[in-house]
This record gives C-alpha cells, sequence and structure tokens, in this order.
C-alpha cells in the first residue's frame, strides 16, 4: 500500500508549492486590503493578478501533462511493433515446438 501511495504522490511538491505560495499571497493581499486605510484596490487588483497567473500556470501544466501523456502514448505503440516484430520469428510452428535452451534442471 505504501508503494503505491509513492508512486502516486511522487513529484506532488514541485507542483505543489507554488500553488500553496500563491494562495497565501492571495491571501496576504486581501487581508491588506480590507485592513489597509489606503490603497484598497491596488491590493485587490494585485491579488487578482495573482490568482489569474496562478490560473495561466495551472493551465500551462495541464497542458504540459496532457503532452507526457501522448508522448507516452506514441512511445508505447512504438515500442510494441519493435517489439512484436522481434519476437516475430518465435510464433511460428517450428519456433513453438523447439525446446527451451534456458529450460534444464542445471540452471
Amino acid at each position: 500500500m505504501l508503494g503505491y501511495l509513492t508512486v502516486q504522490f511522487a513529484g506532488l511538491w514541485p507542483v505543489l508549492w507554488p500553488l500553496l505560495l500563491a494562495g497565501g499571497v492571495v491571501i496576504f493581499l486581501l487581508m491588506l486590503a480590507y485592513f489597509s486605510p489606503l490603497g484598497k484596490r491596488y491590493f485587490v487588483e494585485a491579488a487578482i493578478v495573482v490568482a489569474v497567473g496562478m490560473s495561466v500556470y495551472q493551465f500551462a501544466l495541464h497542458q504540459a501533462d496532457e503532452r507526457c501523456r501522448a508522448q507516452n502514448i506514441a512511445a508505447t505503440k512504438v515500442i510494441n511493433k519493435v517489439v512484436n516484430k522481434a519476437i516475430h520469428h518465435t510464433q511460428t510452428r517450428r519456433a513453438v515446438h523447439a525446446p527451451d535452451p534456458w529450460d534444464r534442471k542445471e540452471y
């Protein structure tokens, strides 16, 4: 179970910390806008800019993930084609009935 969780959460921190940092900055700017006697509009605008920047960042991460998945699928198809071509000669009747040279008792 722990190995499965390790695989699921691998590489999550480099993606997560910018989100947490930007969320903290947005909350901080909105708190400054609420409690500041001057410049409320500028703090709110800055918070909006940070939020929009983070949404663009998230969209780019999603697109990069989709590209990696597509590359993985394409590479798997190419690898499968090469492997199938390499083992095609082992699927003949002669090769199927031939004894396996590695299937000996002394090994």
